[in-house]
């Protein structure tokens, strides 16, 4: 129980920060709930799910999990020539947050080939959406795997994720930002100095708490997952991309309540392992 708590205290404490700030910053209570709604969603998946043993169950998860991304260039859900959203009813989810961190996690348990064609499919994909944000993420997520690994097939990954996301960034992006969603800290420091730091703070636990005491290479699912998530936050700050977890957005928050789930062993290993 304790060590579920600890997992989970980073995200629970940057979601609760994010809603208070939109509460104070009068964002609409849609959001709030939302918001509220996927921390549900996260714990559940954080609680119950459970990383997958290398083999047939982890290559169909990536397999599915790839074909929900390729989804986002055929659904009908597109704003100014970006798509970059799967629709789910009446929910739309950002595809990149929710499902790009697990899949990272899950390329250590692949046949180094697979792992090698799933960048690239992914690469390919996020640079026709386009997302810059997805295409950094990428690349830090998979540079985690080549410092853990240091083979040539890791490296292989990490050439063509930087070729993804040259890609990316040579497509225009011009979605304008939404309030609440995209510049979440920049906002904040305009709303409150104190308020934009607490939330810089709270993103940063959700980063650390999870890895704190572990070792790289006997964790690599999750320090991988966590890069990719932190590839997103970092451009969060640089550009108009959605602010993961402290800002409005269902998918973040439930993409790190699957990586939880299934990026983490139940016997976590400790130190630096070998």
């Amino acid at each position: 129980m304790a060590q579920a708590l600890r997992r989970l205290s980073g995200l629970i404490i940057a979601v609760l920060a994010g809603c208070i700030y939109m509460g104070l910053a009068e964002a609409p209570r849609s959001y709030l709930l939302v918001n509220g709604g996927a921390l549900v969603c996260a714990i559940g998946f954080a609680t119950f799910l459970k990383r997958p043993s290398p083999g047939l169950g982890t290559i169909a998860l990536t397999g599915i999990a790839v074909l929900f991304c390729i989804a986002t260039l055929f659904s009908r859900i597109e704003m100014e020539g970006v798509q970059r959203w799967i629709g789910m009813g009446p929910i739309r989810l950002h595809a990149g947050l929710l499902l790009l961190p697990v899949i990272v996690s899950f390329l250590p348990d692949l046949r180094k080939i697979l792992a090698l064609l799933a960048v690239f499919v992914l690469g390919l994909t996020i640079s026709l959406q386009p997302d810059r944000a997805a295409a950094v993420a990428l690349l830090l997520g998979v540079l985690t795997l080549a410092t853990a690994k240091r083979d040539r097939w890791s490296f292989g990954m990490l050439a063509v994720a930087a070729m993804g996301c040259v890609g990316a960034f040579w497509q225009q992006d011009p979605l304008q930002p939404v309030q609440f969603v995209e510049y979440v800290v920049i906002d904040a420091w305009q709303f409150h100095p104190l308020i934009a730091i607490i939330l810089s703070g709270a993103l940063m636990l959700a980063f650390v708490l999870p890895l704190r005491g572990l070792g790289l290479r006997n964790n690599i699912h999750l320090f991988a997952a966590m890069a990719t998530i932190m590839g997103f936050a970092i451009m969060s700050l640089l550009g108009p991309y959605p602010t993961p977890l402290i800002g409005y957005g269902a998918s973040a928050i439930i993409g790190y309540g699957l990586v939880l789930g299934l990026a983490t062993s139940r016997e976590i290993v400790r130190g630096n392992g070998s």
